[in-house]
C-alpha cells in the first residue's frame, strides 16, 4: 500500500508534527550564505547572500594555483573533518579575494560567519550540520575571541567536514593555540606584498603603456612601502585618470607612506 503521508510530518524532540509548508531546504554548493545572529534572541541562522565579485584584474600567482589545488585536493582526500587555512599579512594584498576564490573552487556551500555572530555560539550552530560546508571567517583577528573557536575547529561534534578559510592582518591577535597546529590550521600563508610581475600587469591593463608601466613600477618598488594589490591598483586607476602627471606626482598625491 502506497504510503501518501511520507512527506506531511516531521519528528521533533520526540513529536511527530505536520511538516510546516516550505521547511525543507537544502544548501547548493557554489552559493553563498551569510551566517547571522539575532541579537535579542542570540538565535543563529542562515540567510542567502549575493555572490562574490572580483575585480576585472584580479590574478593568481603559479604560487596561488598551487596552493588552492593542494588546499582543495586534501579537503577531498583527508578522513579529518576539518581543513583550516589562514591567510595572514598585510592589509590590503588580496588575501579576501584568495579566501572568496578558494571558497567558489570548493564547489561547497559557501557560509560567511558575519562579525555579529559570537564566537560562543558557532560550535552550537555548527554542531547540527552534517552537509559539508566552506565557511569564512574575513579579519578573525578583529572580530572574533579566537580562543572560544578552539571546539569549532577541532570538530567535537565531527557532525560535518568542512574548510575553514580565515584571513588576518595580525597573527599576535589570535589565539597562539592555533598556530603549530596543523589539526586546527592547516595551511597558513603570509601575504607580504605583491610581485612585480602581478603588479606590472595590473598597471599595464589600465593605462596600456608597457613604458610608462615600467617607469611605474621602478619608482613604486623603490619608494612605496606598502606594495599591495589594494595600493597599486589605486595608483594605476590615477594613471588612467591623470595621463600628464609624473608617477612620483601621483604617488605623492595618495595616501602612501614612502620609504
Amino acid at each position: 500500500m502506497k504510503n501518501n503521508n511520507a512527506q506531511e510530518f516531521v519528528s521533533h524532540n520526540g513529536r511527530i508534527i505536520p511538516k510546516v509548508e516550505g521547511s525543507d531546504y537544502s544548501l547548493v554548493n557554489g552559493k553563498i550564505y551569510i551566517v547571522e545572529q539575532d541579537r535579542f534572541t542570540d538565535e543563529v541562522y542562515l540567510v542567502e547572500g549575493n555572490d562574490f565579485t572580483f575585480p576585472n584584474n584580479y590574478y593568481l600567482t603559479n604560487d596561488d594555483i598551487n596552493f588552492e589545488n593542494r588546499i582543495l585536493t586534501t579537503f577531498e582526500n583527508t578522513e579529518k573533518k576539518t581543513t583550516g587555512v589562514l591567510l595572514s599579512g598585510l592589509k590590503g594584498s588580496g588575501k579576501t579575494l584568495f579566501a572568496k576564490h578558494l571558497a567558489k573552487e570548493s564547489n561547497l556551500p559557501i557560509l560567511v560567519i558575519n562579525k555579529s555572530v559570537a564566537s560562543c555560539n558557532i560550535e552550537s550552530f555548527f554542531s547540527k550540520f552534517k552537509t559539508d560546508v566552506c565557511i569564512i571567517f574575513d579579519e578573525i583577528d578583529k572580530y572574533w575571541v579566537t580562543k572560544n573557536l578552539l571546539d569549532f575547529f577541532d570538530g567535537v561534534s565531527n557532525t560535518l567536514k568542512k574548510l575553514v578559510i580565515c584571513t588576518c592582518n595580525e597573527e599576535d591577535d589570535i589565539s597562539k593555540y592555533f598556530i603549530d597546529r596543523c589539526s586546527r590550521i592547516r595551511y597558513n600563508k603570509t601575504y607580504k606584498g605583491l610581485t612585480k610581475d602581478i603588479a606590472f600587469k595590473l598597471i599595464e591593463d589600465r593605462i596600456n603603456d608597457e613604458a610608462r608601466t615600467t617607469e611605474a613600477i621602478d619608482y613604486i618598488f623603490n619608494n612605496v612601502r606598502t606594495i599591495s594589490f589594494d595600493n597599486v591598483n589605486t595608483i594605476a586607476e590615477e594613471m588612467q585618470l591623470f595621463k600628464d602627471d609624473s608617477i612620483e606626482t601621483i604617488v605623492k598625491m595618495l595616501n602612501l607612506k614612502l620609504r
